[in-house]
């Protein structure tokens, strides 16, 4: 069965063909040109105008339905980019475009890689609305935002010209049943540590020791888990090393995106040659002791040694990364307070999403949240001084997110809620995430501006197995022509 083929015979037909082919197109944060010349091209064929800005986002008129109850118009949020993240020995590969999908009974699985039903589903359901030749609705405004999962930079520099109504349903959230009415604020920081590197000692053994097959995770949601982050797991088995045999640190790196728990890392040691039996002997000791603690979040997890040529590798000198192993120590990662007054939410958390050479640097990436401002403040900051007593530079990458609410007496509110107690018979759980989204910075370019957020179930997002649910999309496509039909009038 091709992927195609995956989505035969699943309603609403038109959006899973739309996310089929949105599946097929590459679109990592600040490479969506391609799919956005897709969606400019679809707008082309059906008479839409479109317009873009100069941050890169497109948006497309649709005129009201000839059955229309009314002339109001209401805007379609979604975003165009996906977090790239794939099991290192997988062929699916999004970064290409090339991802294996399949059906697994009520679910479409991306088994590999992730899918990227965040935020496909939401532009697919957008584009289904506005082909319909049978939903009522008034006036639409698709806005399809870019690079969401990193920067922000689409909404952070929206052009407010592109929407001409107070009303804003964004299609990011990821469980079916709830309305998003509010988020944590996010600030994603960048350590650089200088990297300077001495020779290899002769006749050493150079070894690549790679730590893999963690479960993961987005760093917002799944970061009550408990789950093992990949960078926290390299550095206690190589700090525990130390205790165990004389080496030199020549490299170390892990994870692929700074919102997503890392879920594979590496770091390449030197060693004498003499020492190869104990260095297997303690690689399957710390194995052992990893795969115990984490058995019930991580039972993949795997430790590997592989030889590797000494050609061109250089190591770092010893007080250089032993100081490097402390930062990595004591950078936060993980839950750093839960809600005082629902201590079953997560407050604040810091996620350490990746550590990679960039030139003569190595660069640490952090996504530090929170619902409350100061904390997200005083997280950042510790950072901040564990760079400066590592000597590194540090950095903040705009823009910092606030956290997000919806008023309690918000119009658009009252009527998502009137829907979905019409079609489903009950009242929907209002929620707020510990995730980001791209509201609140919307609602600062957009001033006045009226969002909730809904979506289907949507799970493993940002990671490998990301998937999503076929009967939660059909009531959220219902939702969502309920809720438009409604705000018509």
């Amino acid at each position: 069965m091709t992927s195609r083929e995956v989505f035969v015979d699943l309603d609403p037909t038109p959006l899973w063909a739309n996310f089929s082919r949105i599946a097929e197109i590459p679109r990592p944060s600040g490479h969506e040109s391609e799919v956005i010349g897709w969606i400019a091209d679809w707008a082309a064929t059906r008479g839409y105008p479109s317009r873009r800005d100069t941050a890169g986002n497109i948006a497309i008129y649709v005129p009201g339905s000839l059955n229309s109850p009314g002339s109001q118009t209401t805007a379609l949020q979604a975003h165009l980019d996906m977090v790239c993240v794939r099991h290192a020995d997988s062929r699916s590969d999004p970064m290409t475009g090339n991802i294996e999908v399949i059906r697994d009974g009520e679910w479409i699985v991306a088994p590999h890689c992730t899918l990227g039903a965040d935020n496909g589903i939401g532009i697919a359901a957008a584009m289904c609305l506005a082909e319909s030749n049978t939903t009522p609705h008034g006036p639409l405004e698709l806005l399809f935002t870019v690079e969401e999962e990193t920067t922000l930079k689409g909404a952070d520099n929206l052009d407010p010209d592109l929407v001409h109504t107070q009303t804003m349903l964004n299609l990011d959230a990821d469980v079916f049943g709830e309305l998003t009415i509010g988020c944590a604020g996010g600030t994603w920081t960048i350590l650089r540590w200088p990297a300077p590197t001495d020779p290899v000692p002769e006749s050493w053994l150079i070894a690549d020791i790679v730590l893999s097959g963690l479960t993961g995770g987005h760093s917002g949601v799944d970061i009550l888990n408990n789950r093992l982050n990949a960078i926290k797991g390299i550095v206690w088995l190589i700090r525990a090393l130390q205790a165990h045999i004389p080496f030199h640190l020549c490299r170390l790196e892990g994870g692929d995106a700074f919102n997503a728990i890392p879920v594979r890392s590496h770091a390449t040691i030197a060693f004498p040659s003499a020492e190869a039996s104990a260095l297997d002997g303690y690689l399957a000791r710390a194995q052992s002791h990893l795969a115990a603690r984490f058995s019930a979040t991580d039972p993949h997890l795997s430790v590997s040694k592989a030889t590797v040529s000494s050609e061109g590798v250089k190591c770092w000198p010893d007080q250089s990364w032993d100081r490097l192993l402390h930062l990595l120590t004591t950078i936060p990662s993980g839950v750093v307070a839960m809600e005082q007054h629902a201590p079953d939410l997560v407050e604040s958390s810091s996620n350490l999403g990746i550590v990679a050479m960039r030139g003569d640097a190595l660069e640490v990436h952090s996504l530090s949240r929170s619902s409350v401002a100061a904390a997200q403040e005083e997280i950042v900051t510790s950072i901040a001084s564990a760079a400066n007593l590592a000597g590194s530079d540090f950095a903040i990458v705009p823009p910092v997110v606030p956290p997000w609410r919806v008023p309690p007496d918000s119009p658009l509110l009252g009527v998502v809620k009137a829907s979905y107690r019409n079609l489903f018979q009950r009242d929907p759980k209002l929620v707020t995430v510990h995730a980001g989204n791209e509201c609140a910075t919307i609602q600062r370019r957009v001033p006045g501006l009226d969002v909730v957020s809904i979506g289907p179930d949507i799970h493993q997002a940002h990671m490998p197995g990301e998937r999503v649910s076929v009967p939660s999309v059909v009531k959220f496509h219902a939702l969502l022509c309920e809720v438009v039909y409604r705000l018509a009038t």
